[in-house]
Formats: C-alpha cells, sequence, structure tokens
C-alpha cells in the first residue's frame, strides 16, 4: 500500500462515507496558476461552484461572486470583507439589497440585470445614505442581463444617479465554452468597451466569465502500467493541470489579439469550475454488489443526489475513479460494473461501464474532479437520504470536519413546527 493510499484510507476511517474531500493547496495553486498565465487581469470565484470554499479563498482570490441572499450570508457568516464581494444574480428584491446594505455591505459592489433592478438599488442606496458601485450585465442572448440599448439607457440613468456608481459591464455567456467562441466574445466586448469609453468619457471596467472547459471523464479505460488505485484517482487532477496550463495560454493569446486590456481600466475574469473542479474529491462506499442477467451491479451509499459531472450523459461517460480496498489485497482482475446509487430510482446511475478491479462490499470508490458543483447540484433532499460530511485538507496536510453528515428527513416531514 502506497503512502497516498495508508493516507486516504486513514480519511476514509476517520470521517466515514459519503463525504467530500476538498484540497486547499490544489485551490489556491489553480489561483496562483491563473495569476501566473494573465497577471493583468483581476480573479473573481463564482462562489456557486462551491460555496464552502468562500472563506478559504477569501484572501487569494480579488473578490467573490454571490448570486443568492443565502451566498452572501454564507460570506458575511466567515468574515469576508463586503468590498470583496460582488452582489450579482436574476432575482433582487428590495428586500435582499436592504440587508446587504444594513450588513456593512456599502462597500460591495453589485449587477443591474434589469430595469427594475436599476430601481431596486438606487432606491435602496438612497434609504441607506451610501453611494453603490455596480455593473450592469449585457445579454448574451439568454434571460441575462439586457440588450446593448437598454444598457445604454440604464449606463445613463446610473450616471446621472447621486446614489449610484456605474463601473462598467457585467458578461457571462455559460460554461464548458471553446476557443472560438471565448475569442468572439472578448473581441467584440472590446470594441463595445471602447465605445463606452467615448459613451461615459472614461475607461470603464470589465467582469467577463470565461467559461473554461473542464474535461472531467477518462478518455481510455486500461489502467497504465504500475499505476495504483490512487494514482488512478489523482491522474485526473495531473491530466486536468495540464489540460489548465494550455487553456490559460491559449487565452492570454486571445486577450493580447483583441486588445482587451487597453480597451478597459480594469478587467477580472470570473471562473467556478475551472477554480474549484481539480481540489475536491467525492468518497463513497460500496454496500451491497450482485450480478444480475449477467451484469455486475455495485450498490453505493451515495448517489447521483450527491454527485453530477457536467456532460455525463447519464453514466455514459466514466469519471476518474480511485478504489480504496476495505482491506488489502493482491491485484485483482479487472470486470465491468454498473456503478448505482442508494436512491429507489433507475436514473441512480453514477456509471453504467466502470472496468475497474473486481470490486467487494465495503470497499470505497473516490471520485476524483468533484471540486465544482458536485456537493450542490444534486437533489439533496431526494428520499431523505443524509447529507455527506464536508471535509477539508489544509497546506500542511492536516483535514478538519467542515460540516458533519447531516439528516434531511426534518425538512421532508410535513410536520408543522
Amino acid at each position: 500500500m502506497t503512502d497516498r493510499e495508508k493516507e486516504l484510507q486513514k480519511i476514509i476511517q476517520k470521517y466515514q462515507t459519503p463525504f467530500y474531500l476538498y484540497d486547499i493547496t490544489g485551490l489556491k495553486e489553480r489561483i496562483q496558476l491563473i495569476r501566473q498565465m494573465l497577471p493583468d487581469i483581476g480573479v473573481c470565484f463564482a462562489m456557486k461552484a462551491a460555496p464552502m470554499l468562500a472563506g478559504s479563498l477569501a484572501e487569494t482570490a480579488d473578490r467573490l461572486e454571490v448570486c443568492s441572499p443565502g451566498e452572501y450570508e454564507i460570506c458575511r457568516r466567515a468574515g469576508i470583507e463586503p468590498g470583496k464581494v460582488l452582489v450579482s444574480g436574476v432575482n433582487k428584491t428590495m428586500e435582499s439589497i436592504r440587508s446587504v446594505l444594513n450588513n456593512g455591505g456599502a462597500n460591495n459592489s453589485f449587477t443591474i440585470e434589469s430595469p427594475a433592478h436599476f430601481k431596486i438599488l438606487e432606491t435602496c442606496a438612497k434609504e441607506a445614505g451610501v453611494r453603490a458601485d455596480c455593473y450592469i450585465r449585457l445579454s448574451s442572448g439568454n434571460q441575462f442581463g439586457v440588450d446593448r440599448e437598454t444598457f445604454e439607457i440604464l449606463c445613463r440613468k446610473v450616471m446621472e444617479s447621486e446614489h449610484l456608481t456605474f463601473l462598467g459591464i457585467h458578461y457571462f455567456s455559460g460554461t464548458q465554452k471553446n476557443e472560438k467562441r471565448i475569442e468572439t466574445e472578448l473581441q467584440e466586448l472590446s470594441e463595445y468597451g471602447k465605445h463606452l469609453e467615448t459613451l461615459t468619457g472614461r475607461k470603464t471596467q470589465l467582469e467577463y466569465g470565461p467559461g473554461l472547459s473542464v474535461h472531467y471523464f477518462r478518455e481510455k479505460e486500461e489502467e497504465k502500467e504500475g499505476q495504483t488505485q490512487a494514482d488512478a484517482l489523482f491522474e485526473g487532477v495531473c491530466q486536468e493541470t495540464s489540460e489548465a496550463k494550455k487553456k490559460l495560454e491559449i487565452l492570454a493569446g486571445i486577450v493580447a489579439r483583441t486588445g482587451l486590456t487597453e480597451a478597459y481600466a480594469k478587467v477580472t475574469f470570473e471562473y467556478g469550475r475551472f477554480i474549484a473542479a481539480n481540489s475536491g474529491f467525492y468518497f463513497t462506499k460500496i454496500v451491497d454488489s450482485k450480478t444480475t442477467n449477467g451484469v455486475n451491479y455495485t450498490i453505493l451509499d451515495g448517489g447521483l443526489h450527491q454527485i453530477s459531472y457536467y456532460g455525463s450523459m447519464a453514466g455514459m461517460k466514466v469519471p476518474y475513479i480511485g478504489v480504496l480496498p476495505k482491506q488489502e489485497r493482491s491485484q485483482a482482475a479487472l470486470k465491468e460494473y454498473v456503478l448505482a446509487g442508494s436512491l429507489c430510482s433507475v436514473n441512480d446511475i453514477l456509471v453504467r461501464k466502470a472496468v475497474l478491479p473486481e470490486l467487494q462490499t465495503g470497499d470505497v470508490l473516490g471520485f476524483g474532479l468533484a471540486g465544482a458543483y458536485a456537493s450542490t447540484e444534486g437533489l439533496s433532499l431526494f428520499l431523505s437520504r443524509d447529507l455527506p460530511a464536508v471535509v477539508i485538507k489544509d497546506e500542511q496536510g492536516n483535514t478538519s470536519l467542515l460540516r458533519d453528515h447531516m439528516e434531511t428527513n426534518g425538512f421532508n416531514d410535513g410536520i408543522r413546527q
């Protein structure tokens, strides 16, 4: 058993499955890589990707983007200074903005996604006796933001307001984008930035989401010679880090070609998945196994309600998986398995064709690249299963419990409190 396998076995024994494990070292290394490759561009973490990491990234990133009152409360409880928070989201209300401003949020920046948002933000800022900094979100053709005509109307209103300050454009069109789409967007935004300079009489700012892709799945299922199962789990991290460097090199080239940083006074790129994905792992135990009509099934104590991968095609693609056996045993022959979860639903299939060493009840499966969205996008209340624990591994290699396993049946019992 390798040192890495011994370490993982100790963590599994201490915290019990299912649980998520976040490696803070990997998280901060990704921020450092981004800064190294794009030194003239600020870094914003979209905390919807992994809200439990907000406190860990508060000092490393330039700011955090929140999209709901709940996410703002997470930042407030974590003691994150308001000036580092961008209050975004399509559903702003008088109540939610008043709450932000009344809880020290006057130093935040805000997005305006509609004419109604302008009225809400101006009214609340006037009531609080503050001046609020704001971006106007430019639509990419969906329900978010406004078109260019409305943008310029709102821009004039903000600039005329005694209670708002116009910072610039907020723009995000989606995730897992390719190079061609990013270059098209940045070329258009560069040109529009120059237009805004003419309109406003000064250079403005840009907050842009590149939506850089993360490759979650193995290209081939066969094992590499000499590779341990723990290595198989971490293979995704190594592969994704290598790919990330290439993507950032390409992005830096696009920035240079489009003249983006010359078109704006300040540019910040907003990342969620790209920062958090490779820092997280998910561990779940085999609680039952059987062969039915020649198909090998394993039943896990986790399931689809606790982990999801963008583009998994209902379990048809195979993520990076490592097997941590209940007890040490010699290398087992490879077999094909259906990895099913604990939900009473035919859809609860994590992987439909996973080629792994022969599995036994009690073995633990580790899933790599699970740091972004996996812990929050699942159907966590379905069937009243407990929430997994959340474990943090710090830069010294020490682990601590961020959240224990939590019962959810109380949310579903229908009993009036």
